[in-house]
């Protein structure tokens, strides 16, 4: 079984009792002997400390494409 978010990868991970936020992948820990799921260290912008989470607990952000954004022009 190999993990499946990169370091560095931005994801989604619901808090307890919170709504789904943006954090960053910062480590990919170590497999253990007969654990169930892997699990890994992310960060949000807004906090400053890492979590412990299970990748059942983690989604792949909805990014915007950049390219698909809309343009607006401006009057002058």
């Amino acid at each position: 079984m190999s993990h499946k978010f990169a370091v560095g990868e931005v994801v989604e991970y619901a808090t307890r009792g919170g709504r789904a936020a943006l954090f960053t992948v910062m480590r990919q820990m170590p497999r253990e002997l007969q654990q169930i799921d892997l699990m890994y260290r992310i960060k949000s912008e807004r906090e400053g400390f890492e979590r412990n989470v299970m990748e059942c607990d983690l989604a792949a952000a909805a990014m915007p494409d950049p390219s698909s954004a809309v343009v607006l022009s401006l009057r002058r």
